[in-house]
């Protein structure tokens, strides 16, 4: 159980409300118990009054009814919004812990996860922890508290038909939840061994379908698919069978404890130590404290699934970056030199190389634009400028160190990099750009927009800065997402500028106005610039075409 030890610890967090829940659960499940208790009492006391003409009170007992059934729904409803209120905002910090986790982490690590083991992480792996407070321990503590204390009450009240209905429910409540924890595990696996398979081969399916028609292996791809999700399918209804199973034995259990209070109370009630209303009382009572274990076998069953989904969060909360930390001082404005020696690069061993022996040499300052046909190597070119793809062979310097020896906090604080991929996030504006520089103030945002292009777009929105934009930039059209991604890559303020395709969907009139305004900021720097319409760029100091950079045969 080390793994839940972190978690459990992130709870105190939200220990006021998770008390008060707590609370709020147990005063719901002693109204639910009091409830049919009490009924039970006053039915039978009612019908021996009517058949002996005895007195009885009705109104004490009537109001008291009451009381429980207002008790039970108002403490439920209650502990359900605190409850969810406290989980909600833990799961929503453990999301930022983990974001925050991998963003330092080498991309080369981060790399070897799939977006689909990604996602799963931040979605299923972080929901499954929810199951930790809402569903077993807070639930759990309420049993224990409720039912030991209807238990001494019974006791109180009815002697031996109190301890033999707590010796039931004592026994239930420590076998039930074992029971479940130990046939559930399995299932919990299966779950999480299907469920990024299918989230994998749906990602898959969707960004890969022109590949998959091009090779002809839709059908293959589409088998595998039906196979992740008939693998969830079963896995998920082992699970609901033994929910089932666990409910079913709830109520056995609960039955049990009401027919145990009858064995130890009828004779009890013979010899005049109880009455028929108090042993009525004693035996629904017993019968409704089996509500406090319902939810139990259901929750303790996927424990197993809880504790694999913490094992796989904390995988990297320990992990050190395998770097130096950046330098104390902040990143060189001054322009550095930037050159590929020899460079030779291949996708995989058994294809031809996209490059081979490629060298090329900016001096600091200048900016140069690498033209040719789409597909040929350009985007490889500016990944292995940038460090996230080691060649074959050959050394990519920058500033006149190999860019392999950098450590990767220090190397992304002298690149910036603008891929062909528009990255945003459904946040403001103003959330966007502070990605680039958390402590970027208003006057430097607005410089960076304008710059960009998109300062009017953005000033004339209703909300300004504060505009949000939509998941994956979606209330932007595809020009202005791409002149969002610009603006905060000019926020960076690198002294090497690699830029892949910069006015990708802009407008002949709008990539004009756009590199104009961007000359000045480059001129500054040292840049690289991929096109494959050399016109449509910023000023620049001379273009290369890519087919000169590679060896004839390795295009």
């Amino acid at each position: 159980m080390r793994e839940l030890k972190p978690f459990l610890r992130d709870l105190r967090r939200e220990r006021g409300r998770l008390v008060l829940g707590t609370l709020l659960l147990i005063v719901s499940l002693a109204a639910s118990i009091g409830l049919m208790g009490l009924s039970g009492w006053f039915i039978t006391a009612t019908a021996v009054a009517g058949l002996t003409g005895a007195y009885l009170d009705i109104y004490r007992p009537s109001a008291g009814i009451r009381f429980f059934a207002l008790a039970r729904s108002i403490s439920r409803y209650f502990e359900r919004l605190v409850h969810h209120d406290a989980v909600l905002r833990t799961l929503a910090r453990l999301r930022g812990w983990l974001f925050r986790t991998l963003a330092p982490l080498p991309l080369a690590r981060v790399g070897r996860l799939r977006r689909s083991d990604l996602l799963n992480r931040m979605t299923a792996d972080v929901e499954a922890l929810d199951n930790l407070y809402l569903r077993i321990v807070g639930p759990s503590l309420a049993a224990v508290v409720t039912l030991a204390a209807t238990v001494t009450v019974l006791v109180l009240l009815a002697g031996p038909a109190g301890l033999a209905v707590g010796a039931v429910l004592l026994a239930g409540g420590l076998v039930l939840p074992l029971w479940a924890w130990r046939r559930g595990s399995p299932h919990g696996e299966a779950v999480d061994r299907h469920l990024p398979a299918l989230r994998g081969a749906g990602v898959d399916a969707v960004q890969g379908l022109a590949e998959l028609r091009a090779c002809g292996a839709v059908a293959r791809h589409e088998q595998r698919l039906m196979a992740a999700a008939d693998g969830l399918a079963a896995a998920r209804s082992r699970a609901a069978r033994l929910t089932g199973a666990g409910e079913g034995a709830v109520g056995l259990l609960a039955h049990g404890a009401l027919l145990a209070a009858l064995v130890a109370g009828i004779p009890l009630y013979h010899a005049g130590t109880i009455s028929g209303p108090l042993l009525a009382l004693v035996a629904l009572a017993a019968l409704a404290a089996g509500e406090a274990l319902t939810t139990l076998p259901g929750a303790w069953q996927h424990l197993g699934r809880t504790r694999a989904a913490a094992r796989r969060l904390l995988e990297h909360a320990d992990a050190a970056p395998d770097t130096a930390a950046p330098p104390s001082e902040g990143p060189p404005r001054q322009a550095l030199g930037l050159a590929l020696e020899g460079v030779t690069f291949r996708h995989e061993a058994h294809l031809p190389p996209v490059l081979r022996d490629c060298s090329l040499a900016l001096a600091p300052g200048e900016t140069v634009v690498i033209h040719g046909p789409s597909g040929c190597g350009k985007s490889t070119l500016l990944d292995l400028a940038a460090g996230l793809t080691r060649p074959e062979s050959g050394t990519v310097i920058l500033g006149g160190v190999p860019v392999a020896q950098l450590p990767e906090a220090e190397r992304f604080a002298r690149i910036t990099y603008l891929t062909q991929r528009t990255e945003l996030f459904a946040d403001s504006v103003a959330g966007n750009l502070r990605i680039a520089d958390p402590h970027a103030d208003e006057a430097r945002m607005w410089r960076a927009l304008h710059t960009a292009g998109l300062e009017e777009r953005v000033r004339a929105a209703p909300r300004g800065l504060d505009e949000w934009i939509g998941e994956g930039g979606g209330r932007l059209s595809g020009g202005e997402a791409r002149r969002l991604a610009l603006a905060r890559l000019v926020l960076v303020d690198a002294p090497v500028v690699l830029l892949d395709e910069p006015f990708r969907g802009l407008d002949d009139a709008t990539a004009t106005q756009v590199a104009r305004r961007l000359a000045p900021w480059l001129a500054e720097r040292t840049a690289l610039i991929i096109s494959h319409d050399p016109e449509s760029v910023p000023a620049h100091d001379r273009r290369v075409p890519f087919l000169e950079l590679v060896t004839p045969g390795g295009e």
